[in-house]
């Protein structure tokens, strides 16, 4: 068997059939990539096609419609690629709910208050009883309680934000 000998500037040129073996995709989503991406053959062998390597790895790794490193714009995408990229998404979000992945804010916000209302009295009353049983004195008190108002209004705030 021989193999056909090319010549040096014609090795990085490539069919659709070695690009879809080298990335390994079906030759037909790197035709549709190729043409989406508006790269044009850099020449024929043997009565095929061969295009750049370099401009279709371009083309064939980072799709229009897909974006860079899997983020997506859905401004730039076709009409019904961006429905069908909406409605993906909107079942993503059902799932990861389901899932217990993601809370409702309300939710959130009623389990903090939960936590909130379990932690308040014993810092109501923390004051009180480091005075009464350990004999602090009355200003490293007053310093404490200080201190336990600036949480508790930190912790009034941060549930305010949750919107």
């Amino acid at each position: 068997m021989t193999a056909e000998v090319l010549p040096q500037n014609d090795y990085m040129n490539w069919s659709l059939n070695q690009l879809s073996r080298a990335f390994g995709i079906a030759r037909e989503t790197v035709g549709s990539r190729l043409a989406a991406a508006n790269v044009s053959p850099s020449g024929h062998r043997r009565g095929h096609a061969v295009y750049s390597v370099k401009d279709a790895a371009v083309a064939i790794l980072l799709p229009t419609s897909g974006g860079i490193d899997g983020l997506q714009d859905p401004e730039k995408m076709a009409p019904q690629d961006r429905k069908a990229w909406f409605s993906s998404e909107r079942d993503r979000l059902a799932l990861e709910k389901e899932q217990g992945l993601l809370v409702d804010v309300e939710d959130c916000r009623q389990q903090m208050v939960k936590i909130i209302e379990v932690g308040l009295p014993i810092f109501d009353s923390l004051g009180d009883e480091l005075e009464r049983d350990f004999g602090l004195a009355p200003e490293i008190v007053t310093s404490i309680e200080e201190r336990i108002y600036v949480a508790k209004t930190k912790w009034a705030d941060a549930i305010q934000e949750l919107d």
